[in-house]
């Protein structure tokens, strides 16, 4: 039966893009000059002490760099993006920890989440299209799965720094993997009332040495808005029309399929010599809710979110963080 459902989520994907592949085209050197003038960056910081927990997802940290000199970048040429749209190009570097739910135990627990940490680079393209109320998204994730992402490392700073516990089976951690993923994201406006109300919705397609998966979502914003699609995080400035000022909830609810997800399963040949969770151990659907309140004023912007997912794997339970994220635009 779930496999049966997974294959649904696979099928309404690709239907997606089967059904916007005219609009799609591999970057080429006739649209190298195609940009938006519009600049960015934005820090994020997840950590599930926000909801009172401390494992599994325990923490996130993304740092995200948006400038039109980045369509120089030759990854690019590998990324897709829309005709006749505005196209966005950045740059990222992310860290996440993860750990089992007991950290106290000091031998290893073969039906627990493994401790596992990635710190990856990424090389990114959003390609927006206003008239149809579309952007495509395509990102490119290098970096490493196991002890040389520094996870440990910056669990002990935190715990440290706020006087926590220190988990004692890091010694246990999921081995040195490389991370190589490519993702694709679509976005899709479905309701709009101007300045008030959007509905959406987002298809994700996940592939590599960490996580494959395809990803179906809907998601609403309600407030005081700009049109999403005209600009990134923050409204671009050369849409005049766009506020100055914005405030709104959000919030999305998502389904997920899961064919592999190597934080968990320990990479995609892992030793004999280790063990952990086997593919009929994960759970193949995943749900997943979150709602928050953004607030953007000119060149700034602040985000606070609340995040809920259903549990991953056979003996796990459902899990939360939060997300605190500050925004500039330059």
């Amino acid at each position: 039966m779930r496999k049966m459902q997974i294959v649904s989520v696979c099928k309404f994907v690709l239907l997606v893009i089967v059904t916007f592949n005219p609009f799609l085209s591999i970057a080429k050197r006739l649209d190298s000059l195609s940009y938006t003038p519009h600049k960015e960056f934005f820090l994020q910081w997840d950590n599930d002490m926000f909801v009172f927990k401390d494992y599994y997802y325990t923490q996130g940290a993304y740092f995200n760099f948006i400038h039109p000199g980045l369509r120089k970048n030759p990854v690019n040429h590998i990324l897709l993006r829309l005709k006749n749209s505005d196209n966005y190009y950045g740059i990222g570097i992310a860290q996440q920890i993860y750990t089992p739910k007991d950290v106290t135990d000091t031998l290893l627990n073969l039906v627990d989440r493994p401790y596992a940490g990635t710190l990856y680079i990424s090389s990114f393209l959003a390609s927006s299209n206003i008239e149809r109320r579309f952007r495509l998204t395509s990102i490119l994730n290098i970096g490493i799965l196991g002890p040389l992402s520094g996870a440990k490392q910056a669990q002990k700073y935190i715990h440290d720094w706020l006087g926590l516990d220190w988990p004692l089976g890091w010694g246990f951690q999921i081995k040195n993997r490389p991370y190589l993923n490519y993702n694709v994201l679509f976005e899709k406006g479905i309701i709009n009332i101007p300045g008030s109300f959007e509905l959406n919705g987002n298809s994700l397609i996940r592939l590599g040495t960490v996580h494959d998966d395809a990803q179906v979502s809907l998601n609403y914003r309600i407030g005081r808005i700009n049109n999403t699609f005209k600009g990134y995080n923050l409204g671009n400035k050369k849409y005049l029309e766009n506020e100055d000022f914005e405030l709104y909830l959000f919030g999305s609810a998502k389904i997920t399929g899961v064919l592999y997800n190597a934080t968990l399963m320990g990479g995609v040949v892992p030793p004999e010599k280790e063990r952990y969770l086997a593919f009929n151990q994960i759970e193949n659907l995943l749900y997943e809710v979150c709602v928050g309140l953004q607030t953007n004023y000119k060149f700034i912007g602040m985000r606070g979110q609340l995040t809920w997912k259903s549990r991953e794997f056979e003996l796990g339970e459902q899990h939360g963080w939060g997300t605190i994220s500050i925004l500039f635009r330059f």
